[in-house]
């Protein structure tokens, strides 16, 4: 290769690759935004880049900037694909783990602390970097670590992030592009959040974007108890919206057999806040008509003493009976002609 050619090659690759090597962590966010829009993101080419700068960052504005952009293209709460979440988290954990700890300044150790919670990171990652901020010298990193504490206690263990699994496709993609329209993110608060409020249309999108169903770490905490219990309270009785809501979160496949700590189950909630076109959903897709909670009360005896005789007309139909005793208890509150004769047929043998 003649000498002539072989500069213009150098030249012609120094050209190219010195915007690369240059980016700030802010075009490098940009580019990954607008692959994100596109729908063809390559972690390896969009995301990698920016990870890139916390191994050797040529600055520490670089190095502060490059975790800000990674927290915010990788937050559990935000509109990002699960896949970019999860390879943002997965790439850049050992690195912030290692900043927290021995990072440039205190500003920048928090900043890797802070990151790692908002990025939905594992409880064992978490409790990690809550004693590394705890065992820092400066009081700013010492307040993260605290910070990180309280967090941690309410958390589910397997960490934000891995509530939302990227399923890929067309419909992932849709999805994805109708919650950002609304400014909607993708993740399981979210999802509890529409839950609430009855917006089934919502709800469909965030389990097409890849959220669990059975996201939370218990019955209260989970997006069917959200429609159940809070969005029938809040709005006194079931409404169109959430019955539909229910109906797409039971065709997702939501639990209704867990329990909280005195074994109420999500019907026990229905039968008290709703109406019986939604506990009639409820018994259809398995709950436990007869359960008993730890104060002796079973669905059909809530809805009584919660003046839902239309809920309890619905579980008498599906099998559910009264005890003597639960009996005599709900005649001295139910008064109406329609709940006594109801009682009466609970009791028959």
């Amino acid at each position: 290769m003649g000498s002539t050619l072989r500069i213009a090659l150098t030249l012609c690759f120094a050209l190219i690759s010195a915007p690369l090597l240059a980016a700030s962590p802010s075009a490098l966010y940009d580019n990954a935004k607008r692959a994100i829009a596109a729908g063809n993101v390559v972690p390896e080419r969009d995301l990698a880049p920016l990870v890139a700068i916390l191994r050797g960052p040529s600055s520490e504005e670089d190095l502060r900037g490059a975790i800000d952009k990674i927290e915010t293209l990788g937050d559990a709460s935000g509109s990002s694909p699960a896949a970019v979440k999860h390879y943002l988290l997965e790439q850049s954990t050992p690195l912030l783990l290692k900043i927290a700890e021995t990072g440039p300044s205190n500003f920048a150790r928090g900043d890797a602390i802070t990151a790692l919670r908002n990025m939905g990171a594992s409880r064992a990652v978490l409790e990690q970097a809550a004693t590394i901020a705890e065992h820092d010298k400066d009081p700013y990193v010492q307040s993260r670590g605290e910070i990180l504490r309280n967090f941690i206690k309410s958390m589910p263990a397997e960490g934000a992030s891995a509530q939302v699994k990227s399923a890929g496709g067309e419909k992932e993609q849709r999805a994805i592009a109708a919650l950002k329209a609304k400014k909607l993110g993708v993740s399981a608060d979210q999802l509890r959040r529409s839950s609430l409020e009855g917006n089934a249309a919502d709800v469909q999108a965030l389990l097409d974007a890849g959220v669990n169903v059975n996201s939370g770490s218990g019955l209260n905490d989970s997006a069917l108890y959200f429609a159940v219990f809070s969005g029938c309270g809040a709005k006194q009785g079931e409404t169109e919206g959430l019955v539909n809501t229910v109906n797409v979160l039971l065709g997702a496949g939501a639990d209704v057999k867990r329990k909280d700590d005195n074994g109420n189950t999500i019907l026990m909630s229905a039968a008290q806040m709703c109406g019986p076109k939604i506990v009639g959903a409820l018994a259809a897709a398995g709950a436990d008509i007869k359960a008993t909670n730890g104060s002796g009360m079973t669905p059909l005896a809530l809805a009584f003493l919660m003046h839902h005789p239309d809920s309890a007309e619905v579980l008498i139909a599906k099998g559910a009976r009264l005890t003597p005793s639960q009996a005599q208890m709900l005649n001295a509150s139910v008064t109406d002609p329609k709940g006594k004769a109801l009682i009466a047929k609970a009791t028959a043998k």
